[in-house]
């Protein structure tokens, strides 16, 4: 339990700077948006978004992580599967965190929008998506799980850099680009927003948490002999 705690304290003082940088110019972009709505709201109309940046911040962040931290948990004695465990414990208390922060910022927003009586503010997230309802557990529900989604898959690519080297980890990137061009050259796209649109919150969730749970079985395979020093 100790080693535990040890390593999630590491790892969320690895990340605190980076955390309050960034929470602060979202806080800020917030404010500023209200004051331009306060003077030039009968002028234009504008919609915002919390979570898809927060996306994009643990996306980048979850790419960086075994490079920046797992020779020094070796080192310190911690064996391929605790590093993983204990970063997986991370990611879910890191992506909880998170979605927490969203959702409450979502009721902040409102509650000002509609204290001011400011109408042409907008706030767009996934879960408008697929469900009428934004309520406060099933946005952070939904923000929990895209979160742990882009902290894991950015870890898969990051595993793959650090075990294949710059060659193999841009021959994955390459391989996943044409995923986008062969649903464009056979129409997928089409069929695949029809399912996703008829899809229910939950059932999303779900799948997401399934697909999250064999990335990280497959992440912690790959790692089993994965050296101290990157390739």
């Amino acid at each position: 339990m100790k080693t535990v705690q040890g390593s999630l304290y590491v790892l969320f003082q690895s990340y605190k700077k980076s955390n309050i940088i960034f929470w602060m110019i979202v806080f800020s972009i917030v404010i500023l948006s209200f004051f331009i709505d306060a003077f030039f709201g009968q002028y234009v109309s504008f919609a915002m978004t919390i979570s898809i940046p927060v996306y994009i911040f643990y996306s980048i962040k979850g790419a960086k992580i075994l490079n920046n931290t797992l020779p020094y948990f070796l080192k310190l004695g911690l064996s391929r599967m605790q590093y993983m465990c204990n970063v997986g414990i991370f990611f879910i208390v890191w992506s909880l965190a998170g979605a927490f922060v969203i959702a409450c910022t979502h009721k902040i927003i409102a509650l000002i929008s509609n204290l001011l009586n400011y109408d042409n503010m907008i706030i767009v997230h996934p879960i408008l998506f697929f469900s009428n309802s934004d309520s406060f557990l099933l946005t952070m529900s939904m923000d929990t799980v895209l979160l742990l989604f882009c902290l894991t898959s950015s870890l898969l690519l990051n595993v793959i850099f650090y075990r294949f080297g710059t060659l193999g980890g841009y021959s994955f990137i390459g391989l996943l680009a044409l995923i986008p061009i062969m649903m464009v050259i056979f129409e997928w796209y089409t069929p695949l927003f029809d399912l996703v649109s008829n899809t229910s919150a939950f059932s999303i969730i779900a799948s997401l948490l399934a697909i999250i749970i064999f990335i990280y079985i497959l992440i912690s395979s790959a790692l089993r002999k994965a050296s101290a020093i990157p390739s």
